[in-house]
């Protein structure tokens, strides 16, 4: 492998990890401020795309094709957490019910989501037509390599999201509120913290984050309806690999994530996703918290 080709793929390898760090940092989120996750983060994801790819379609502005997107997922965020998750706080944390059955009703979302998508768009897969060029083979040469002008912008637009994301987590006075929810709800409640709207908000901005995600992947991958697995998995591999409790972990463990699975698919395409999963695996083995994880039990 020349110089060339090992930067190339550095590059697209990093354009993937940044769209699996935001569909992980939709997993974080909620999981910080409520226990409990959306696992059909990746099907959000893959509606993204799917809408994304019919509002370009018709010819709209990629700003109002972006806004409508967000708007879309955000009214599929409220509804996950209205319909799918607080019906299960009557059960009471101490329940086995209660405690886990929203791995059941966030799965059966995304099955209901999936089988709309396919009713509606097909089962064959479809490419989003470029966002930020004019044709999808268009290439940019930097120090003798050539990269996709999509691959660069999709690496610059995830970037800054990411920087939104931290900055809304640690200097707004809505993330301070996120992070007292997740310390105690009960002393978050006497603390004058709505602890309600809170919450709702961070399954809204959870499903923002993968609207995002499949705003930016549809010009990197083929969309078709069965892709949201395959990123939910993914993430959680992620997230898992940078430490589900640390943020920047999460960012990192996403990057190389990316960057691995990029160079594995050039050494051996027929299994190439398979062996980041499996070094993923082998090191939860030896650290079980992440790469960034703390080595003690949370004790929120």
């Amino acid at each position: 492998m020349g110089a060339t080709n090992l930067v190339q793929l550095l590059v697209g390898g990093m354009a993937m990890g940044a769209i699996y760090t935001l569909t992980a940092k939709g997993l974080f989120i909620a999981h910080l401020a409520t226990g409990r996750m959306n696992f059909g983060q990746g099907d959000f994801l893959m509606v993204a795309a799917y809408l994304s790819l019919a509002a370009l379609g018709l010819g709209l502005p990629l700003p109002l094709a972006v806004a409508c997107v967000i708007l879309a997922l955000g009214v599929m965020g409220w509804g996950l957490e209205r319909f799918a998750v607080r019906p299960l706080d009557r059960f009471g944390t101490g329940r086995a019910a209660g405690a886990h059955a929203w791995i059941l009703t966030t799965a059966g979302v995304a099955l209901i989501v999936q089988n709309t998508v396919e009713l509606v768009w097909g089962k064959s897969s479809q490419y989003s037509p470029p966002l930020f060029s004019a044709r999808r083979e268009e290439v940019v040469t930097i120090a003798g390599a050539g990269f996709f002008v999509e691959e660069l912008l999709v690496i610059l637009a995830a970037v800054a999201v990411v920087g939104a994301f931290y900055w809304f987590l640690f200097r707004s006075r809505w993330g301070k509120d996120v992070y007292a929810v997740a310390f105690n709800p009960e002393s978050a409640a006497l603390l004058g913290i709505d602890v309600r709207r809170t919450v709702v908000m961070v399954w809204v901005l959870a499903a923002l984050l993968a609207a995002v995600s499949g705003i930016l992947v549809g010009p990197l991958v083929t969309v078709q309806p069965h892709m949201g697995l395959i990123f939910t998995v993914k993430a959680l591999a992620v997230a898992s690999l940078g430490g589900f409790a640390n943020p920047l972990g999460i960012l990192v463990g996403g990057l190389l994530f990316g960057v691995a699975e990029a160079l594995s698919n050039y050494w051996d395409s027929a299994y190439g996703d398979l062996y980041p999963l499996l070094f993923v695996v082998a090191m939860l083995v030896v650290r079980p918290s992440g790469l960034f994880g703390e080595a003690r039990a949370d004790v929120r």
